[in-house]
């Protein structure tokens, strides 16, 4: 049974993982409501604590609640909307990996398993998608550029032959 604001958290998180990315289209189906701070910990239904996450995601995550050693440590849980996760996270696009820039990034990183080998081929396979993109709109532009260049070629094909033409008349005239 979904959530009760399953609906208007999906809407708030645009379909998307709040803490992977990945979309409903690419996971096959709905997403999960998580809880960022757990019901066990005092969590409620707030739209502040509701985050939009994939199964896997909200599966490893659980019911994790940093303590005070833990944070301390810098091991909690990214806050997709609060944190600034590019601080602590960066992706490496060529091999599909999200790689930490901090202790709470390597952390974040492997409690919600974001480098397991889906992710990492299907960040790899939208890469790949994107290149695509970008070279079809390279190529598009460079078909329009000839384009250009084959019409002032005609036109300056059919200038030589009108001048020729001329030549011809004026010499054959003689």
């Amino acid at each position: 049974m979904p959530h009760p604001k399953h609906d208007q958290v999906r809407a708030r998180w645009g379909a998307r993982c709040g803490y992977c990315g990945v979309s409903e289209e690419d996971a096959g189906g709905d997403l999960t409501v998580d809880h960022y701070v757990p019901v066990v910990a005092g969590g409620d239904d707030s739209d502040e604590n509701l985050v939009y996450a994939c199964f896997r995601c909200n599966l490893f995550k659980g019911d994790f609640r940093p303590t005070p050693a833990d944070r301390a440590l810098g091991h909690i849980v990214l806050h997709p909307l609060r944190d600034d996760v590019s601080k602590h996270v960066r992706l490496e696009e060529a091999t599909g990996q999200v790689q930490p820039l901090t202790e709470t990034g390597r952390f974040h990183i492997a409690i919600l398993h974001l480098n397991r080998a889906a992710r990492v081929a299907f960040r790899l396979r939208r890469r790949f998608h994107e290149l695509l993109l970008e070279r079809r709109e390279l190529v598009e532009a460079e078909i329009s550029e000839l384009r250009v260049i084959i019409k002032a070629q005609e036109k300056y094909i059919a200038h030589l032959k009108r001048l020729g033409q001329g030549q011809q008349e004026a010499s054959g005239g003689q």
